[in-house]
């Protein structure tokens, strides 16, 4: 087996139409409706799915952006968005980033990297 994508991520939300706003808003990302009912994020090549639950147990994922680590900073402050980890510089798979840590409304934890 040869894997090197991955399809999508399952994300627990508790209110679909709060999520869809912020990951519009606050990612720029275009929504879609699959045809099996589903919403979620396009990114090209993966799809966030929203799935709504009763009780909310949040997971972790990593995104990766084009823009400055301060233009993320300064983007993310705009928007209210609840920063856990100011911008930290690390390696990340065998390569240097800069990050900041979110968290969505349902306190999914987001990792924004900016590839050095």
């Amino acid at each position: 087996m040869n894997i090197r994508e991955i399809e999508y991520i399952t994300i627990p939300v508790s209110d679909l139409e709060v999520s869809r706003r912020f990951y519009h808003e606050v990612f720029d990302l275009p929504i879609v409706k699959l045809p099996n009912g589903d919403m979620g994020a396009d990114l090209r090549k993966m799809f966030l799915d929203f799935r709504v639950v009763d009780k909310v147990t949040p997971i972790s994922f990593g995104l990766i952006a084009k823009d400055s680590i301060a233009d993320i900073q300064a983007h993310l402050i705009n928007y209210f968005v609840d920063i856990v980890s100011d911008p930290t510089e690390k390696t990340e798979n065998r390569r240097n980033v800069n990050s900041i840590t979110i968290l969505d409304p349902d306190k999914n934890q987001i990792e924004v990297n900016e590839f050095k």
